[in-house]
């Protein structure tokens, strides 16, 4: 092989001559005003449609995780839920903001519409362990956050704070608005749980059907 000879620049060329008047250049900043944003207690403009926390209609909801297959960080969890003490017909995505990158392809590929976005994008807490529960959560009805972002202008996440308790596995949301919403989490997966599956006719109600 060809040998290559790499001229090295002389040292003279490279050290820099020391200078008295750069640093004092500094204080020019003293006079201008701040570039950075005190989040969360000074709002930006943010840009059209933006890619923010995620909204979800539960009627409309089908439960085909088609959500779950094609998130590419794997951020979604398809969570079957009770709502005073009804069990909905179908598993509805639960998304970890550990996790997700708000690509939004989740929202493009929902058949019926029902997961969407919202603008809101803060999320910020002091990373104590109780506040950690607000980046795993259901979403909630778009209208529903609209409703908190006209009273709230400020982009922030619509919960201020959600509760799980482990025993009942009861999640309790608090809105920014007062508001509270109550459900239970029965499992997880695309297959319903056995709390959720209808025990099947024992041989006499089925004669008793028939004899009907």
């Amino acid at each position: 092989m060809e040998e290559i000879d790499f001229k090295v620049a002389p040292e003279s060329k490279i050290k820099k001559k020391p200078s008295y008047i750069k640093p004092w250049l500094g204080l020019k900043y003293l006079f201008k005003k701040p570039v950075t944003i005190k989040i969360p207690y000074e709002k930006t403009q943010i840009a059209e449609k933006y890619r923010g926390f995620h909204s979800l209609d539960w009627k409309k909801c089908i439960g085909c995780n088609f959500c779950g297959q094609i998130c590419p960080a794997r951020a979604i969890e398809m969570t079957w839920i009770e709502v005073d003490g009804k069990a909905e017909k179908r598993p509805h995505p639960k998304i970890d903001y550990g996790r997700c990158t708000f690509c939004q392809f989740c929202v493009d590929v929902c058949p019926t519409g029902a997961l969407g976005f919202v603008s809101n994008y803060m999320l910020t807490t002091e990373w104590r362990e109780e506040e950690l529960l607000l980046y795993d959560w259901v979403p909630i009805h778009p209208d529903k956050i609209k409703e908190i972002n006209e009273k709230y202008p400020d982009y922030r996440f619509p919960v201020s704070k959600i509760e799980f308790n482990k025993e009942t596995k009861e999640v309790t949301y608090y809105l920014r608005d007062g508001e509270v919403f109550r459900f239970k989490i029965l499992g997880y997966g695309v297959k319903p749980p056995a709390t959720v599956k209808p025990k099947p006719a024992s041989k006499t109600e089925e004669a008793k059907k028939k004899q009907g």
